[in-house]
């Protein structure tokens, strides 16, 4: 019943920000499904929280309103509260950049906020059914994202790319990668690491849920 709660809040969140930047940038709901070949319909429900986009969704309609994609998870009238989705980089405080091929790194800040994070502390993001993102720093405040995966049996994202290069180690069970026409069966033990600017995509196709850890710089959430 948490869990249910939990993943209504979310998609409350996920809405409600998505409606505040398109109406903020005068942006009516079709010239957003124009840019983004979403339906009407499916962009109304997403903003009313009555449905969960998929991660496709949510990259095509955070470059429509020229965002990043972790703005569609801050709540800011939370953004200390424990119940926050995911503690995200506040608006003045600036992302990581790149300037001819090399990232610009910004320090850690950590706001006040203790460098560990206990394992019932991690804030939680579930970007697809069946598949659970854990943030493993205290937020996104600096140049590594580290986080938790767990993708449930027969799951699978869509291709998708975003800035930056990452890496991931699988703890337990097995995940697939796919790097443009490339396939990689990752195990336990493997890892793996790639320019994230190809597309790519990750799948579980064994009966058993893959545990494994991922780190992106800069941050991609």
């Amino acid at each position: 019943m948490e869990q249910k709660e939990n993943n209504e809040e979310l998609l409350r969140i996920i809405g409600k920000k998505i409606r505040e930047i398109r109406q903020n940038k005068n942006m009516k709901i079709i010239d957003l499904a124009n840019k983004t070949d979403l339906s009407v319909s499916l962009i109304s429900q997403v903003e009313r929280g009555i449905i969960s986009p998929s991660m496709d969704s949510l990259i095509k309609i955070a470059t429509a309103i020229e965002v990043p994609i972790s703005t569609l998870f801050l709540n800011e009238d939370s953004y200390e509260e424990e119940s926050s989705p995911l503690p995200m980089r506040p608006k003045d405080i600036p992302s990581p950049t790149t300037q001819s091929n090399h990232f610009i790194l910004t320090p850690v800040e950590l706001h006040d906020q203790s460098p560990v994070v206990r394992k019932k502390e991690r804030k939680r993001l579930s970007p697809a059914k069946g598949i659970n993102f854990q943030l493993l720093n205290p937020n996104l405040n600096g140049p590594i994202e580290f986080i938790y995966n767990e993708y449930e049996p027969n799951v699978s994202t869509k291709f998708y790319t975003h800035p930056g290069s990452e890496c991931g180690l699988i703890l337990s069970g097995e995940l697939i990668v796919q790097i443009n026409d490339d396939i990689y069966h990752l195990n336990e033990g493997d890892s793996i690491t790639f320019n994230s600017t190809d597309r790519h995509l990750k799948k579980n196709v064994s009966s058993k849920k893959c545990c494994c850890v991922w780190a992106n710089v800069p941050p991609w959430f």
